[in-house]
Protein backbone atom coordinates (compact mmCIF):
# COMPACT_ATOMS: atom_id res chain seq x y z
CA UNK A 1 0.00 0.00 0.00
CA UNK A 2 1.11 3.57 -1.09
CA UNK A 3 2.09 5.96 1.78
CA UNK A 4 0.54 9.02 2.49
CA UNK A 5 3.32 11.06 1.04
CA UNK A 6 3.69 9.25 -2.09
CA UNK A 7 -0.40 9.49 -2.83
CA UNK A 8 0.04 13.21 -2.35
CA UNK A 9 3.29 13.14 -4.83
CA UNK A 10 0.98 11.42 -7.28
CA UNK A 11 -2.09 13.61 -6.70
CA UNK A 12 0.29 16.74 -7.67
CA UNK A 13 1.58 15.14 -10.44
CA UNK A 14 -2.17 14.01 -11.90
CA UNK A 15 -3.23 18.01 -11.13
CA UNK A 16 0.26 19.27 -12.67
CA UNK A 17 0.00 17.42 -16.02
CA UNK A 18 -4.04 18.35 -16.15
CA UNK A 19 -2.92 22.02 -15.83
CA UNK A 20 -0.79 20.96 -18.94
CA UNK A 21 -3.01 19.59 -21.20
CA UNK A 22 -5.63 21.89 -20.37
CA UNK A 23 -6.75 24.30 -22.50
CA UNK A 24 -7.23 28.28 -21.06
CA UNK A 25 -10.42 30.08 -22.34
CA UNK A 26 -10.29 34.25 -20.80
CA UNK A 27 -13.58 33.95 -20.20
CA UNK A 28 -12.97 31.29 -17.21
CA UNK A 29 -10.27 33.45 -15.52
CA UNK A 30 -12.59 36.94 -15.61
CA UNK A 31 -15.36 35.04 -14.82
CA UNK A 32 -14.00 34.42 -11.38
CA UNK A 33 -12.94 37.51 -11.16
CA UNK A 34 -16.07 38.97 -11.80
CA UNK A 35 -17.43 36.80 -8.80
CA UNK A 36 -14.91 38.08 -6.21
CA UNK A 37 -16.23 41.68 -7.34
CA UNK A 38 -19.61 40.99 -6.96
CA UNK A 39 -19.29 39.14 -3.70
CA UNK A 40 -17.16 42.29 -2.54
CA UNK A 41 -19.59 44.52 -3.38
CA UNK A 42 -22.47 42.75 -1.32
CA UNK A 43 -20.12 42.57 1.63
CA UNK A 44 -19.93 46.50 1.38
CA UNK A 45 -23.47 47.34 0.33
CA UNK A 46 -25.46 47.36 3.55
CA UNK A 47 -22.99 49.62 5.07
CA UNK A 48 -25.45 52.49 3.46
CA UNK A 49 -28.43 50.95 4.47
CA UNK A 50 -27.30 51.27 8.20
CA UNK A 51 -28.92 54.20 8.49
CA UNK A 52 -32.32 52.99 7.36
CA UNK A 53 -31.89 49.90 9.74
CA UNK A 54 -31.60 52.33 12.87
CA UNK A 55 -34.29 54.07 11.77
CA UNK A 56 -36.58 51.49 11.26
CA UNK A 57 -36.12 49.80 14.57
CA UNK A 58 -35.04 52.08 16.79
CA UNK A 59 -30.70 50.38 17.24
CA UNK A 60 -27.94 52.74 17.70
CA UNK A 61 -24.26 52.45 16.90
CA UNK A 62 -23.56 49.72 19.61
CA UNK A 63 -26.05 47.47 17.68
CA UNK A 64 -25.00 48.34 14.31
CA UNK A 65 -21.51 47.74 15.02
CA UNK A 66 -22.28 43.84 16.66
CA UNK A 67 -24.37 43.20 13.79
CA UNK A 68 -21.51 43.91 11.64
CA UNK A 69 -19.10 41.87 14.02
CA UNK A 70 -21.28 38.97 13.12
CA UNK A 71 -20.23 39.41 9.18
CA UNK A 72 -16.53 39.49 10.73
CA UNK A 73 -16.98 36.04 12.70
CA UNK A 74 -18.78 34.55 10.00
CA UNK A 75 -15.63 35.19 7.70
CA UNK A 76 -12.77 34.21 9.88
CA UNK A 77 -14.66 31.21 11.49
CA UNK A 78 -14.99 29.56 8.22
CA UNK A 79 -11.76 30.82 7.34
CA UNK A 80 -9.80 28.77 10.63
CA UNK A 81 -12.74 25.81 10.53
CA UNK A 82 -13.68 25.18 6.45
CA UNK A 83 -10.51 26.69 4.76
CA UNK A 84 -9.02 23.64 3.63
CA UNK A 85 -12.59 22.69 2.35
CA UNK A 86 -11.28 23.55 -1.69
CA UNK A 87 -8.63 20.84 -1.14
CA UNK A 88 -10.92 18.44 -0.38
CA UNK A 89 -13.83 18.87 -2.80
CA UNK A 90 -11.75 20.82 -5.46
CA UNK A 91 -12.09 25.23 -5.52
CA UNK A 92 -14.80 25.44 -8.63
CA UNK A 93 -16.98 23.36 -6.35
CA UNK A 94 -16.11 25.45 -3.08
CA UNK A 95 -16.80 28.63 -5.10
CA UNK A 96 -20.00 27.48 -6.24
CA UNK A 97 -21.08 26.67 -2.71
CA UNK A 98 -19.90 30.30 -1.63
CA UNK A 99 -22.44 31.81 -4.10
CA UNK A 100 -24.77 29.27 -2.77
CA UNK A 101 -24.66 30.57 0.50
CA UNK A 102 -24.37 34.48 -0.22
CA UNK A 103 -27.45 34.01 -2.13
CA UNK A 104 -28.82 32.45 0.78
CA UNK A 105 -28.32 35.85 2.39
CA UNK A 106 -29.91 38.20 0.50
CA UNK A 107 -33.22 36.12 0.56
CA UNK A 108 -32.50 36.60 4.61
CA UNK A 109 -31.81 40.14 4.46
CA UNK A 110 -34.72 41.03 2.65
CA UNK A 111 -36.66 39.37 4.87
CA UNK A 112 -34.98 40.85 7.56
CA UNK A 113 -37.45 41.90 10.52
CA UNK A 114 -35.49 42.83 13.32
CA UNK A 115 -31.42 43.73 14.42
CA UNK A 116 -31.07 39.68 15.02
CA UNK A 117 -32.65 38.50 11.77
CA UNK A 118 -30.21 41.35 10.33
CA UNK A 119 -27.05 39.72 12.11
CA UNK A 120 -27.80 36.21 11.26
CA UNK A 121 -28.32 37.42 7.17
CA UNK A 122 -24.86 39.45 8.10
CA UNK A 123 -23.07 36.10 9.40
CA UNK A 124 -24.52 33.61 6.80
CA UNK A 125 -22.84 35.97 4.30
CA UNK A 126 -19.88 35.72 6.16
CA UNK A 127 -19.66 32.39 5.93
CA UNK A 128 -20.09 32.78 2.39
CA UNK A 129 -17.32 35.18 2.11
CA UNK A 130 -15.23 32.88 3.56
CA UNK A 131 -15.55 30.06 1.65
CA UNK A 132 -15.10 32.34 -1.60
CA UNK A 133 -11.69 34.31 -0.85
CA UNK A 134 -9.31 31.98 -0.14
CA UNK A 135 -11.04 29.30 -2.84
CA UNK A 136 -10.86 32.25 -5.62
CA UNK A 137 -7.61 33.24 -5.07
CA UNK A 138 -6.46 29.64 -5.78
CA UNK A 139 -8.44 29.57 -8.96
CA UNK A 140 -7.65 33.14 -10.47
CA UNK A 141 -3.63 31.55 -9.60
CA UNK A 142 -4.48 28.66 -11.49
CA UNK A 143 -6.85 29.74 -14.13
CA UNK A 144 -4.40 32.61 -15.75
CA UNK A 145 -3.24 31.61 -18.92
CA UNK A 146 0.58 32.01 -17.70
CA UNK A 147 -0.38 30.28 -14.33
CA UNK A 148 0.84 34.21 -13.28
CA UNK A 149 1.23 33.98 -9.19
CA UNK A 150 1.47 37.94 -9.54
CA UNK A 151 -1.07 38.82 -12.06
CA UNK A 152 -3.60 36.68 -10.62
CA UNK A 153 -3.06 38.50 -7.24
CA UNK A 154 -3.06 41.64 -9.29
CA UNK A 155 -6.47 40.82 -10.51
CA UNK A 156 -7.61 39.38 -7.21
CA UNK A 157 -6.83 43.07 -5.07
CA UNK A 158 -8.48 45.03 -8.07
CA UNK A 159 -12.04 43.62 -7.95
CA UNK A 160 -11.51 43.07 -4.15
CA UNK A 161 -11.14 46.63 -4.41
CA UNK A 162 -13.65 48.16 -6.62
CA UNK A 163 -16.18 45.63 -5.49
CA UNK A 164 -15.98 47.03 -2.18
CA UNK A 165 -15.86 50.71 -3.82
CA UNK A 166 -19.23 49.85 -6.23
CA UNK A 167 -21.10 48.40 -3.40
CA UNK A 168 -20.59 50.99 -1.12
CA UNK A 169 -22.10 53.74 -3.65
CA UNK A 170 -24.21 51.98 -5.35
CA UNK A 171 -25.84 51.06 -2.30
CA UNK A 172 -25.99 54.66 -1.78
CA UNK A 173 -27.33 55.56 -4.85
CA UNK A 174 -29.69 53.23 -4.38
CA UNK A 175 -31.19 54.80 -0.75
CA UNK A 176 -31.68 57.82 -2.07
CA UNK A 177 -33.33 57.18 -5.41
CA UNK A 178 -34.96 53.82 -5.33
CA UNK A 179 -38.49 53.30 -4.50
CA UNK A 180 -37.69 50.38 -2.15
CA UNK A 181 -33.93 50.55 -0.69
CA UNK A 182 -33.67 47.91 1.52
CA UNK A 183 -35.05 45.56 -0.65
CA UNK A 184 -33.54 46.84 -4.53
CA UNK A 185 -29.83 46.26 -3.48
CA UNK A 186 -30.39 42.90 -2.69
CA UNK A 187 -32.30 41.71 -5.41
CA UNK A 188 -29.48 43.55 -7.85
CA UNK A 189 -26.90 41.48 -5.93
CA UNK A 190 -29.37 38.19 -6.12
CA UNK A 191 -29.28 37.87 -9.98
CA UNK A 192 -25.87 39.31 -10.64
CA UNK A 193 -24.51 36.28 -7.74
CA UNK A 194 -27.12 33.65 -9.43
CA UNK A 195 -25.10 34.43 -13.14
CA UNK A 196 -21.67 34.33 -11.40
CA UNK A 197 -22.66 30.72 -10.24
CA UNK A 198 -24.11 29.81 -13.83
CA UNK A 199 -21.09 30.67 -15.24
CA UNK A 200 -18.77 29.07 -12.91
CA UNK A 201 -20.09 26.12 -12.91
CA UNK A 202 -19.43 25.83 -16.98
CA UNK A 203 -16.11 26.41 -16.29
CA UNK A 204 -14.29 22.66 -17.16
CA UNK A 205 -13.23 21.52 -13.68
CA UNK A 206 -9.47 23.02 -13.04
CA UNK A 207 -8.06 21.08 -10.31
CA UNK A 208 -9.79 17.32 -10.31
CA UNK A 209 -6.23 16.02 -9.25
CA UNK A 210 -6.74 18.14 -6.20
CA UNK A 211 -10.10 17.10 -4.91
CA UNK A 212 -10.62 14.02 -2.44
CA UNK A 213 -14.28 13.84 -2.29
CA UNK A 214 -14.72 10.12 -1.34
CA UNK A 215 -13.34 11.14 1.83
CA UNK A 216 -15.36 12.17 4.80
CA UNK A 217 -14.89 15.92 5.54
CA UNK A 218 -15.14 17.71 8.73
CA UNK A 219 -14.56 20.75 10.16
CA UNK A 220 -11.14 21.33 11.93
CA UNK A 221 -8.73 24.32 12.89
CA UNK A 222 -5.91 25.33 10.31
CA UNK A 223 -2.87 23.38 10.48
CA UNK A 224 -0.11 25.30 8.60
CA UNK A 225 3.06 22.99 7.52
CA UNK A 226 6.70 23.82 8.84
CA UNK A 227 7.81 26.61 7.09
CA UNK A 228 4.35 28.12 6.62
CA UNK A 229 4.02 29.89 9.90
CA UNK A 230 7.27 32.28 8.95
CA UNK A 231 5.87 33.43 6.02
CA UNK A 232 2.66 34.52 7.15
CA UNK A 233 4.44 36.22 10.21
CA UNK A 234 6.44 38.02 7.38
CA UNK A 235 3.33 39.40 5.80
CA UNK A 236 1.14 39.93 8.87
CA UNK A 237 1.98 43.33 9.39
CA UNK A 238 1.66 44.31 5.94
CA UNK A 239 -1.42 42.85 5.77
CA UNK A 240 -2.48 44.06 9.24
CA UNK A 241 -1.70 47.79 8.28
CA UNK A 242 -3.45 47.72 5.09
CA UNK A 243 -6.84 45.88 5.72
CA UNK A 244 -6.78 48.30 8.94
CA UNK A 245 -6.96 51.43 6.94
CA UNK A 246 -9.95 49.38 4.94
CA UNK A 247 -11.43 49.13 8.47
CA UNK A 248 -10.85 52.45 9.66
CA UNK A 249 -12.73 54.21 6.76
CA UNK A 250 -15.53 52.00 6.68
CA UNK A 251 -16.29 52.76 10.13
CA UNK A 252 -15.93 56.63 9.82
CA UNK A 253 -15.23 57.48 5.88
CA UNK A 254 -18.99 58.33 5.36
CA UNK A 255 -19.24 60.43 8.75
CA UNK A 256 -16.18 62.48 8.06
CA UNK A 257 -17.09 63.09 4.38
CA UNK A 258 -20.61 64.03 5.52
CA UNK A 259 -18.89 66.90 7.96
CA UNK A 260 -16.47 67.84 5.78
CA UNK A 261 -18.87 68.59 2.28
CA UNK A 262 -22.17 69.31 4.70
CA UNK A 263 -24.12 67.04 3.37
CA UNK A 264 -26.25 64.13 4.31
CA UNK A 265 -26.46 62.27 1.10
CA UNK A 266 -25.62 58.67 1.52
CA UNK A 267 -24.39 58.35 -1.61
CA UNK A 268 -22.12 61.54 -1.76
CA UNK A 269 -20.62 60.50 1.83
CA UNK A 270 -19.86 57.26 0.32
CA UNK A 271 -17.40 59.00 -2.15
CA UNK A 272 -14.32 58.82 0.15
CA UNK A 273 -14.79 54.85 0.06
CA UNK A 274 -15.17 55.45 -3.92
CA UNK A 275 -12.09 56.87 -3.85
CA UNK A 276 -9.91 54.71 -1.49
CA UNK A 277 -11.09 51.48 -2.89
CA UNK A 278 -10.80 52.73 -6.40
CA UNK A 279 -7.37 53.47 -6.38
CA UNK A 280 -7.12 50.68 -4.37
CA UNK A 281 -7.91 48.75 -7.74
CA UNK A 282 -6.15 50.77 -10.28
CA UNK A 283 -2.20 50.50 -7.95
CA UNK A 284 -1.93 46.97 -8.76
CA UNK A 285 -3.35 46.66 -12.22
CA UNK A 286 -0.26 49.62 -13.25
CA UNK A 287 2.44 48.16 -11.01
CA UNK A 288 2.08 44.46 -11.05
CA UNK A 289 5.11 44.07 -12.91
CA UNK A 290 6.92 45.41 -9.55
CA UNK A 291 8.55 42.29 -7.03
CA UNK A 292 6.67 41.33 -4.35
CA UNK A 293 9.12 43.43 -2.03
CA UNK A 294 9.04 46.44 -4.29
CA UNK A 295 5.19 46.10 -3.78
CA UNK A 296 5.06 45.82 -0.44
CA UNK A 297 7.39 48.29 0.77
CA UNK A 298 5.86 50.87 -1.92
CA UNK A 299 2.49 50.01 -0.28
CA UNK A 300 3.46 51.00 2.66
CA UNK A 301 5.39 54.54 2.15
CA UNK A 302 2.00 55.21 0.12
CA UNK A 303 0.16 53.93 3.08
CA UNK A 304 2.19 56.46 5.70
CA UNK A 305 1.78 59.33 3.21
CA UNK A 306 -1.85 59.16 2.48
CA UNK A 307 -2.85 58.90 6.31
CA UNK A 308 -1.18 61.82 6.98
CA UNK A 309 -2.36 63.85 4.40
CA UNK A 310 -6.10 62.97 5.31
CA UNK A 311 -5.65 63.14 8.67
CA UNK A 312 -4.27 66.90 8.12
CA UNK A 313 -6.50 67.76 5.68
CA UNK A 314 -9.67 66.80 7.85
CA UNK A 315 -8.21 68.56 10.84
CA UNK A 316 -8.07 71.45 8.74
CA UNK A 317 -11.51 71.13 7.31
CA UNK A 318 -9.69 71.24 3.52
CA UNK A 319 -11.90 68.45 1.86
CA UNK A 320 -9.45 68.37 -1.22
CA UNK A 321 -6.47 67.62 0.61
CA UNK A 322 -8.64 65.09 2.52
CA UNK A 323 -9.88 63.16 -0.24
CA UNK A 324 -6.10 63.58 -2.10
CA UNK A 325 -4.65 61.69 0.88
CA UNK A 326 -7.56 59.16 0.75
CA UNK A 327 -6.21 58.11 -2.86
CA UNK A 328 -3.43 57.67 -1.90
CA UNK A 329 -4.14 55.46 0.96
CA UNK A 330 -6.10 53.48 -0.62
CA UNK A 331 -3.48 52.78 -3.58
CA UNK A 332 -1.36 51.74 -0.87
CA UNK A 333 -3.23 49.26 0.24
CA UNK A 334 -3.69 48.11 -3.21
CA UNK A 335 -0.19 47.77 -3.58
CA UNK A 336 0.52 45.88 -0.06
CA UNK A 337 -2.38 43.50 -0.50
CA UNK A 338 -0.47 42.50 -4.29
CA UNK A 339 2.39 41.73 -2.61
CA UNK A 340 1.80 39.84 0.26
CA UNK A 341 -1.06 37.89 -1.39
CA UNK A 342 1.86 37.38 -3.90
CA UNK A 343 4.53 36.23 -1.31
CA UNK A 344 1.82 33.89 0.46
CA UNK A 345 0.50 32.10 -2.95
CA UNK A 346 3.81 31.57 -4.47
CA UNK A 347 5.03 30.33 -1.18
CA UNK A 348 1.62 28.13 -1.06
CA UNK A 349 2.03 26.80 -4.29
CA UNK A 350 5.83 25.99 -3.40
CA UNK A 351 5.47 24.43 -0.31
CA UNK A 352 1.96 22.57 -1.27
CA UNK A 353 0.25 24.41 1.88
CA UNK A 354 -3.55 24.76 1.18
CA UNK A 355 -3.81 26.30 4.42
CA UNK A 356 -1.40 29.21 3.82
CA UNK A 357 -3.64 31.00 2.05
CA UNK A 358 -7.02 30.91 4.03
CA UNK A 359 -4.31 31.87 6.97
CA UNK A 360 -3.80 34.97 5.11
CA UNK A 361 -7.30 35.75 4.27
CA UNK A 362 -8.60 34.75 8.10
CA UNK A 363 -5.37 37.51 9.34
CA UNK A 364 -7.18 40.07 6.66
CA UNK A 365 -10.51 40.05 8.07
CA UNK A 366 -9.44 40.21 11.69
CA UNK A 367 -7.56 43.37 10.82
CA UNK A 368 -10.32 45.28 8.65
CA UNK A 369 -13.07 44.17 11.33
CA UNK A 370 -11.67 45.28 14.29
CA UNK A 371 -11.24 49.05 13.29
CA UNK A 372 -14.99 48.82 12.57
CA UNK A 373 -15.93 47.62 16.52
CA UNK A 374 -13.08 49.78 18.00
CA UNK A 375 -14.08 52.68 16.22
CA UNK A 376 -17.67 51.93 15.83
CA UNK A 377 -17.50 52.46 19.92
CA UNK A 378 -15.08 54.86 20.46
CA UNK A 379 -16.10 57.68 17.78
CA UNK A 380 -19.31 57.86 19.56
CA UNK A 381 -17.67 59.32 22.89
CA UNK A 382 -14.29 60.31 21.42
CA UNK A 383 -15.88 62.01 18.15
CA UNK A 384 -14.85 60.98 14.67
CA UNK A 385 -12.23 63.81 14.23
CA UNK A 386 -9.93 62.46 17.19
CA UNK A 387 -10.60 58.68 16.85
CA UNK A 388 -9.30 59.29 13.66
CA UNK A 389 -6.63 60.70 14.60
CA UNK A 390 -5.62 58.13 17.25
CA UNK A 391 -5.98 55.29 14.86
CA UNK A 392 -4.56 56.95 12.09
CA UNK A 393 -1.40 57.74 13.94
CA UNK A 394 -0.89 53.87 15.16
CA UNK A 395 -1.91 52.56 11.45
CA UNK A 396 0.89 55.05 9.87
CA UNK A 397 3.24 53.40 12.88
CA UNK A 398 2.57 50.33 11.98
CA UNK A 399 3.06 50.62 8.41
CA UNK A 400 6.17 51.91 9.03
CA UNK A 401 7.22 48.70 10.85
CA UNK A 402 5.85 46.84 7.84
CA UNK A 403 7.67 48.73 5.49
CA UNK A 404 11.31 47.77 7.51
CA UNK A 405 9.86 43.90 7.74
CA UNK A 406 9.41 44.38 4.22
CA UNK A 407 12.96 45.37 3.70
CA UNK A 408 14.50 42.32 5.58
CA UNK A 409 16.10 39.69 3.21
CA UNK A 410 13.87 37.01 2.56
CA UNK A 411 14.74 33.33 2.82
CA UNK A 412 14.10 31.44 0.36
CA UNK A 413 11.01 28.96 1.26
CA UNK A 414 11.03 25.37 1.05
CA UNK A 415 8.80 22.75 1.68
CA UNK A 416 9.47 19.28 3.40
CA UNK A 417 9.39 17.62 0.42
CA UNK A 418 11.44 19.82 -1.03
CA UNK A 419 14.26 19.22 1.22
CA UNK A 420 13.58 15.41 1.41
CA UNK A 421 14.47 15.82 -2.19
CA UNK A 422 17.20 17.37 -2.03
CA UNK A 423 18.69 15.66 0.49
CA UNK A 424 18.49 12.30 -1.31
CA UNK A 425 19.64 13.76 -4.54
CA UNK A 426 22.74 14.59 -2.25
CA UNK A 427 22.39 10.91 -0.94
CA UNK A 428 22.57 9.54 -4.22
CA UNK A 429 25.56 11.87 -5.87
CA UNK A 430 27.85 10.83 -2.54
CA UNK A 431 27.41 7.51 -3.59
Amino acid sequence: MPSNTATAALENNQSRLSFTQRVYRRWEFWSVAAVVFVVMAASSAPSALYGLYQQQWQIGTAASTLIYSCYAAGAILTLLLAGSLAEHIGSKRTIVLALSVIGTSFVVFMVASGPWSLGAARLIQGIGVGLLTSSAGTALANLHRSRSRKAAAAVNSAATSMGIAVGAVSSGLLVEHAPAPLLVPFIILAVLSMGGLLAVSAIPAWDKGAARPARLWRPRLLRLQAGSGRVLLRVAPIVTAGWAVVGLYLALGVEMTSTLLHTQDRALSALVILVVQGFGGIAPMLFQRLSDRASSVTGCALLIAGLALSVWGFSNTLAGVFFAGAAITGAGFGMSFMGSMSTVTTAGRAGGDAALLPGFFALAYLAVSLPVVALGVASSWLGAQQAFLYFGLFVGVLALLAGIVALLPVRTYRSAKTEEGLRCQLSAAGR
